[in-house]
């Protein structure tokens, strides 16, 4: 049996690149915490928690106090996740499949390989904030994005399905978190009963006004632009139309996607030649 979860420590799981990054910094802010994921390849952190037959094991930044909280990032899909982990409260954000699929895209592009990122700190009204940078820049292919929606748009669907379906967990998407900071921080907060060590203000200025004001990313960068919506710059006519095809029905039941037919109004903002 896996050893239990160290006192305080909660889980932070989400589909890639739909803002489990930016959120696990915003909760090790507002609770004093310290970041933390499992089977990361990184062997960046510290201090890490495994159990005897080493079927669960996570590594984070060393702790100040053994019971500061500890927020655990997982990318596993539920079922996958439940069965490797340790019972323990779970947040999931979800992102419109549309952003997540194209930054994921770009992402693999940035990052080939452990090798080619690239670190640095900087400080925004006075907290450090670490920044990951790719080793390469993304080149947009039409037809390489169109394969590469039809093997991930489906396990899309089916990760984020199945945290919107499990009544256990705090479900979160990555668009109320960007128009509704505070609520959506404030609702984390609650669900999760642990003290706060600074104001939703505070986290706020930092990792949301403060990144918008010195950060205006790009698609080389861990941290990109972030923009809701963005894929209206990049998805043809033909890109929309195939992810309607294969998770149309997800976008609307989740929530992402108001009109059924949204398709037949489509018109790309303008024509994915470059970056």
């Amino acid at each position: 049996m896996p050893l239990p979860l160290p006192p305080n420590s909660f889980y932070l799981v989400s589909y890639p690149r739909s803002g489990n990054t930016w959120l696990i910094n915003c909760l090790t802010m507002l609770l004093d915490g310290v970041p933390g994921e499992a089977y990361t390849a990184y062997k960046l952190y510290t201090e890490h928690h495994r159990s005897p037959d080493e079927d669960f094991y996570f590594w984070c930044m060393p702790r100040t106090r053994p019971d500061q909280p500890i927020c655990v990032k997982s990318h596993d899909a539920l079922p996958l996740f439940y069965a490797r982990h340790p019972s323990g409260p779970t947040v999931y954000i979800a992102r419109d499949a549309r952003d997540s699929l194209l930054s994921y895209y770009f992402f693999q592009q940035a990052y080939p390989t452990l090798d080619a990122e690239k670190l640095t700190f900087t400080q925004i009204k006075g907290q450090e904030v670490f920044l990951s940078h790719g080793g390469q820049d993304p080149v947009f292919d039409a037809e390489k994005f169109a394969a590469f929606m039809r093997t991930e748009a489906p396990q899309w669907a089916a990760h984020v399905r199945a945290a919107r379906d499990d009544q256990s967990i705090c479900f979160v998407t990555y668009e109320e978190l960007k128009s509704h900071f505070i609520p959506t921080l404030s609702k984390i907060a609650t669900y999760l009963r642990l003290p706060l060590a600074r104001t939703f203000s505070e986290v706020e200025s930092v990792y949301n006004s403060g990144f918008k004001k010195m950060f205006s990313g790009n698609n080389r960068d861990f941290f990109r632009r972030g923009e809701v919506g963005d894929w209206k710059n990049w998805y043809t006519i033909e890109h929309a139309r195939l992810l309607d095809k294969l998770v149309g029905p997800d976008l609307h039941a989740l929530g992402f996607e108001s009109n059924p037919s949204w398709t037949s109004v489509y018109h790309p903002q303008r024509t994915p030649t470059s970056l």
